[in-house]
């Protein structure tokens, strides 16, 4: 017999409506269900029948943080499907517009949505109350970066310049003068951010998981690789192989499984497969003494902070090399294929697979980061939890919600299923 059930009927500071259900039974937690009740989002049905020059358009409307990532994902489908060969420039700014989001989403993340418990307040207005300054700066931050991606993109939230084969327009070198300027006068600060995050008194549950991200032997890569966890290495279009999607009864987002088993996403996964952290940010861990791979589920905060410091640098680099692009495409080989994105979105890994007839998409299946995140959010709730049965209530509403916080969940993107009753009468 279940002795309490809590309840936390909408989970606040993330981007979405999910609930959270803790059941516990002699002081042991019994059972944990993290569920998301976000309106189910039909993408993967309205953009079959699309023709293929508007599909990564589609794709960015399924969330409005992970714009650009979708977009990305969703361009390079089309372009694995129908064999079309992108120049090196624009996948460069491709690049550099990744780079500018990423760092976006995790200072949304970090300052608005995460500080607030580890400064224990309860939201970012009452953070700005005793630390105005601070909370300016994370402004700045975040209003610096959708510069930098408006630059490249057309918009900040949206981009109207990506297309099939490269962009949709030059880009000069004066307007990727001022990408690097900006991200270097930013630099100062997402180095200070992540001291700060790394200096923070995180909770200590662990819990091993597997991790899967992409990875090329040489960098932390975002835009292209292979697909790696730890006892597996495979390409993008072997995702099914080793990916099976499912549904339970008490969400409308999808969860997956890899090899049979739950795992998670995001920076804390590319930072344990990927050992490749430039010496400035290496540096700033080391300091800390953090180091990874680590199955401390906290410290995804942590490695956001860190990719800021590694991604702004890798960025410059770009930024500082590149002439410009002079609006050149790929030429389109085929009109019939079937194609694989697979990307690091902000959250993690994403996964876009069409298969193509004619020109039109007659197929489209979507894996999102938080998908693949939500049975391991589950998972390590119920292992974390445990040290905190025979607190009260809120106590454990508290270090739940942190927990699932610290997966910086972005619900819009999840939500890709409907549960329907057949009427036979």
């Amino acid at each position: 017999m279940v002795e309490r059930k809590i309840k936390i009927g909408e989970i606040t500071k993330i981007e979405g409506h999910a609930n959270l259900t803790v059941e516990i039974e002699d002081e042991k937690i019994k059972r944990v269900i993290f569920g998301v009740h976000e309106g189910s989002r039909y993408f993967e049905a309205f953009m079959k029948g699309r023709n293929y020059r508007y599909l990564h358009e589609l794709a960015g409307r399924i969330c409005g943080i992970c714009t650009v990532a979708h977009e990305i994902a969703s361009v390079k489908a089309v372009e694995d499907a129908l064999q079309v060969d992108v120049p090196e420039d624009a996948e460069k700014i491709r690049k550099l517009m990744l780079y500018s989001s990423h760092i976006q989403s995790h200072i949304l993340h970090l300052y608005f949505l995460a500080l607030p418990d580890y400064r224990n307040v309860g939201s970012v207005m009452e953070l700005a109350s005793s630390d105005l300054a601070l909370v300016k700066r994370a402004f700045q931050m975040k209003e610096s970066t959708n510069y930098m991606t408006s630059l490249l993109g057309g918009r900040a939230v949206q981009p109207c310049t990506l297309a099939v084969g490269g962009l949709s327009r030059e880009i000069e070198r004066d307007t990727i003068k001022k990408y690097e300027k900006k991200m270097k006068e930013i630099y100062p600060f997402l180095v200070e951010t992540a001291e700060l995050f790394l200096s923070l008194d995180y909770p200590s549950v662990e819990r091993e998981s597997e991790y899967l991200a992409l990875h090329n032997g040489s960098s932390i890569p975002l835009y292209s690789g292979k697909i790696k966890s730890k006892s597996a290495e495979f390409e993008p279009s072997e995702y099914g192989e080793h990916i099976k999607e499912y549904v339970v009864d008490y969400s409308t987002a999808k969860r997956s499984l890899l090899d049979g088993k739950d795992y998670m996403v995001g920076a804390l996964a590319r930072l344990n497969i990927n050992p490749y952290l430039r010496d400035e940010a290496k540096e700033i861990a080391e300091k800390y003494g953090m180091r990874f791979p680590s199955n401390r589920v906290a410290l995804i905060n942590a490695a956001q902070s860190l990719e800021n410091v590694h991604y702004a640098l890798e960025a410059m680099e770009i930024a500082g090399e590149l002439k410009g692009y002079s609006g050149k495409r790929g030429k389109i080989k085929k009109e019939s294929g079937e194609g694989f994105g697979v990307i690091e979105a902000p959250r993690g890994l994403l996964i876009h697979h069409y298969r193509i007839r004619r020109g039109k998409s007659e197929y489209v299946n979507i894996i999102t980061p938080t998908a693949m995140n939500t049975e391991n959010i589950e998972r390590t709730l119920k292992r974390g939890l445990e040290e905190f049965s025979g607190e009260d209530d809120e106590k454990i509403k508290k270090e739940a919600e942190k927990i699932i916080r610290a997966y910086d969940p972005c619900i819009s993107c999840s939500v890709h299923v409907i549960h329907a009753t057949l009427d036979n009468t």
